[in-house]
Formats: structure tokens, C-alpha cells, sequence
């Protein structure tokens, strides 16, 4: 596990007010914390866990970051108060003691607008994904997409925090009200919401599904055991199994 050895600031975007640190490997990395806006705890990891580690299985080719899994003591607490970061970050970092998850830092980057996306093979993929996920937080306002600016046809999609229909899976399960909606999430089709950045588009990119229930359960059972979100763990693989082997 890594383990933080500067922090440089707080990131200038990120309702989850991440911060910019850099870890004990030498790299920079964006560092997204276990306590967040979102009601509850570790619920945006583990969507950016899972999102990541899908990623990384079906060879998609929008996010080249690598997540690591990176440790917040008592220490790296004291070291960030006496930091350039932000109020809002600080009170964050201090509720996220224990496994947070780094996302190595993507430099030269810029926000992208939705005209500048123009590559078919790039919104499919991104598309596909966030169709799996049930993430339709990818509007006009917040792309939450990265235009590399070295060059500019080069884009990076960011952010599966409020996948799981913006997290109200996790609410179903400990409010005890899943099972009656365990067909809204498997056939959900969050990318035809008229929010949703790409929903003008048709294509998905086709996936090999080999053993998609055993690479899920395998992602699933990585999670770190002290993340608050495990209770959900049966229905998650239940349900993602099932988008992926009915949706794409």
C-alpha cells in the first residue's frame, strides 16, 4: 500500500474535494478520500474501484491511470494541517483515516467540452463503461472528461464516484428495499437520461463476457475489508453481472 509523502494541494475541481499528493513510489497522484459529500462512507471508492478494475479487464482505452490503494494515518493528518489544502479537504481527510484509493495524476490536462469529443471508438468506450456502472454523471456543465493538451484529439474520462445510479444502490440495500428493485438496476439505462453527455449516441463497444461473474466476484472480493460499503457485495456482483451479460 502506498503511503503519502508530500501533499501538494487541493485539486481546483471535485465535489469530493480531492488533493494532490505525492506518494512514497515518487509519483503524483490525485488522492480521493474514504469520507466524502456523499451520504454514507467509501461509497465513491469503491465505484472508482470497480470502475477502474473493469477498465483495466476489458482493455478500454480511456483511462490509463493506475488506482492504488493508499494508506491515511495519524501522521499524514498532522502533515496535512500544516498544508496548502482546503478546509472542506482537511475535514474530508480527517473522517478517511485507513485504505483510500490514488489515482495517478494526469498532467498537462484541461476540461473538455462535449464538441471537442469527436472520437466514435473513444464515447463508446466511455459510453459501454458508464452503461455497466449505471453512471450518468457526465453532463454539459461536468464532462468529467480530460482533454490532454500536448494533443489536443487525446481524451481521458474521469470520475465513477456516483456510479451505482449516484450511489442509491447502497441506500436500497441498508434501507431493506433492494429485492423490489433489483430489475430497475439490472436494466436501468442510465445513458438515454437527457443529462447524460453522450445520449445522443447509440454504440457500445462489444465486450467478452468469459466468466464475467467470477472477474466481478474477483474485483468485489478485492475491496478493502474495512470499507463500510462490503454489506452491499452480493447484490453488487448480482447486479453488474447481470448489466453486463444482458446491456452490452
Amino acid at each position: 500500500m502506498l503511503q503519502i509523502e508530500r501533499i501538494i494541494s487541493s485539486m481546483s475541481y471535485g465535489n469530493s474535494k480531492p488533493i494532490k499528493i505525492v506518494a512514497d513510489d515518487g509519483k503524483t497522484y490525485v488522492l480521493k478520500f474514504r469520507k466524502d459529500y456523499v451520504n454514507g462512507k467509501d461509497r465513491s471508492n469503491t465505484n472508482e474501484y470497480i470502475a477502474y478494475k473493469l477498465i483495466e479487464h476489458f482493455s478500454l482505452h480511456i483511462a490509463p491511470q493506475t488506482l492504488k490503494l493508499i494508506e491515511i494515518d495519524d501522521l499524514t493528518i498532522e502533515l496535512a494541517k500544516k498544508s496548502n489544502i482546503s478546509k472542506e479537504s482537511l475535514a474530508y481527510m480527517m473522517q478517511s483515516k485507513g485504505t483510500n484509493i490514488a489515482i495517478e495524476f494526469l498532467e498537462d490536462c484541461e476540461k473538455a467540452e462535449k464538441n471537442e469529443i469527436e472520437h466514435k471508438a473513444f464515447i463508446s468506450e466511455v459510453r459501454t463503461i458508464d452503461m455497466i456502472l449505471m453512471n450518468a454523471d457526465r453532463t454539459l456543465d461536468n464532462t468529467n472528461i480530460l482533454r490532454d493538451q500536448t494533443k489536443k484529439s487525446k481524451f481521458f474520462a474521469i470520475d465513477w464516484g456516483l456510479s451505482l445510479d449516484a450511489t442509491e444502490l447502497y441506500s436500497d440495500v441498508k434501507k431493506g428495499t433492494i429485492d423490489s428493485r433489483l430489475m430497475y438496476y439490472q436494466n436501468v439505462d442510465v445513458v438515454k437520461r437527457p443529462e447524460y453527455i453522450f445520449n445522443d449516441s447509440l454504440s457500445f463497444k462489444t465486450l467478452d463476457t468469459k466468466d464475467i461473474e467470477g472477474i466481478i466476484t474477483q474485483i468485489i472480493e478485492g475491496i478493502p475489508d474495512e470499507w463500510e460499503t462490503n454489506f452491499c457485495a452480493e447484490y453488487i456482483i448480482e447486479i453488474l453481472t447481470s448489466r453486463v451479460q444482458n446491456k452490452i
